[in-house]
């Protein structure tokens, strides 16, 4: 069995938020954990070791992919026996697919007392969280969405269609039309793939529409589990360079900028709503700094920051 193998399709999901990668990347490991041949645990933590950072590598800018790392290599001691280490870290990964889970449920009940009776909410990109809490609500509080394409890959089309089926009534839009549509809102909703040093780092776009929400005095809420959070230090790596061709196709000559996440500073953002709640942009530094990281992983983000 190849690592590679197994991790290529996270590197291919191109529509994915990063709740759905992190939920995938379980099953990646839980496929090596009971294929991969290893003869004694030190040999067994070293392949965890190696498959975590060939994850990390295939969706840079995803921390649940980090969290879920961390986990699996806490998950046992180097003194426990091959088949009690194979265990923990199938329960870790089990154990870490539900929290995420419940967190999307929990996040939506928080982020409900931000939400009015028939407002406007302009959101981009497919956020999973975001989805759910606007399917909890929309029929409910005849809420409204604005939802932006989301390019290259327009995977906003597909939460306008499960939005709409839902209940609510949406507008689908392309993302430039930002300044005009952001007339019609009364708040914007994000969901994010990681918040660390550099801010929150979301789809491209995220900063174009903050930037704009808040020229216009609209709230900005971004949604977010405690698997989003980056440890301090640890990178966030947004210069991860697309195919040119899924923006422009018969490019001869043209040097074409795919990239598909940006980094939006965290005070620009009114609140982060968590599964604890609704807090500050500073507040979420203190969490941060209680968040382990392994040795193995620390090394590999010291290496990544230079």
């Amino acid at each position: 069995m190849k690592l590679d193998v197994l991790v290529a399709p996270l590197r291919a999901d191109v529509v994915s938020g990063a709740s759905v990668i992190g939920r995938s990347a379980t099953d990646v490991v839980q496929r090596a954990v009971l294929g991969f041949p290893c003869d004694n645990t030190a040999a067994f933590r070293e392949m965890l070791v190696t498959l975590s950072i060939k994850i990390l590598e295939a969706q840079p800018a995803m921390a649940p992919l980090v969290a879920m790392a961390s986990r699996i290599l806490c998950s046992f001691q180097k003194e426990e026996e091959l088949d009690a280490a194979r265990t923990r870290v199938i329960e870790s990964t089990i154990a870490f697919r539900r929290e995420l889970e419940e967190a999307a449920g929990q996040i939506a009940t928080q982020a409900g007392s931000l939400i009015p009776e028939r407002a406007t909410v302009l959101t981009l990109s497919s956020s999973s969280t975001v989805r759910r809490t606007l399917e909890r609500y929309g029929e409910n509080r005849s809420l409204r969405a604005i939802c932006l394409e989301s390019r290259p890959m327009a995977e906003g089309a597909q939460l306008a269609r499960h939005l709409a089926n839902a209940g609510l009534q949406v507008t689908y839009a392309i993302d430039a039309a930002a300044g005009t549509l952001i007339r019609d809102a009364d708040l914007v909703l994000l969901g994010a793939d990681s918040l660390g040093d550099g801010g929150v780092v979301n789809k491209v776009g995220s900063l174009t529409l903050v930037s704009v929400a808040r020229g216009w005095g609209l709230p900005v809420y971004v949604l977010l589990d405690r698997s989003k959070l980056l440890p301090p230090t640890f990178p966030q790596r947004v210069k991860d360079d697309r195919p040119g061709d899924e923006v422009l196709k018969g490019a001869a000559g043209i040097d074409v900028w795919n990239r598909y996440f940006e980094l939006v500073p965290t005070d620009a953002v009114t609140s982060i709503v968590t599964e604890d709640g609704v807090i500050s942009p500073l507040d979420v530094e203190e969490l941060r700094s209680r968040i382990p990281v392994p040795s193995e992983l620390q090394a590999w983000a010291n290496a990544r920051s230079l």
